[in-house]
């Protein structure tokens, strides 16, 4: 198990702590799979899903709906706060993939960079 799966496993673990915050946009997600595809030396890919009220680890079988592309430098980044997910779309730092057209999926972008403006810092105090 790789570094970027440990410090995810450390966010999902915490999810209690943010869930008030994060509720309205899990529960949009309720039941969509995701792929989060960390590139670089230790980078790794994960399968994710909003199940129950809380991001899960998705089973190998179930098909993503989309896929986020970043760097670990970026994903560091973002979690730390010292780049939002905003600035990271802009500056093309992270894309967010329809699998289903192979398109850059804008409004998705722009619902997770609302999110996670609302939610940055959070992680930060508890990383």
């Amino acid at each position: 198990m790789g570094y970027i799966k440990r410090i995810l496993d450390k966010v999902l673990s915490m999810q209690e702590r943010f869930y008030p915050e994060a509720k309205p946009y899990i529960m949009q997600g309720e039941g969509l799979v995701s792929l989060l595809r960390v590139v670089g030396l230790d980078g790794e890919t994960l399968l994710l899903k909003c199940e129950g009220g809380r991001i899960r680890y998705a089973s190998g079988d179930e098909n993503p709906i989309h896929i986020f592309k970043v760097s670990e430098d970026t994903f560091l980044d973002i979690l730390s706060g010292d780049e939002s997910l905003r600035q990271a779309i802009t500056l093309n730092h992270m894309t967010i993939e329809n699998t289903r057209t192979g398109q850059i999926d804008l409004v998705e972008m722009q619902k997770w960079s609302r999110a996670f403006e609302e939610l940055r810092g959070l992680l930060k105090v508890m990383i």
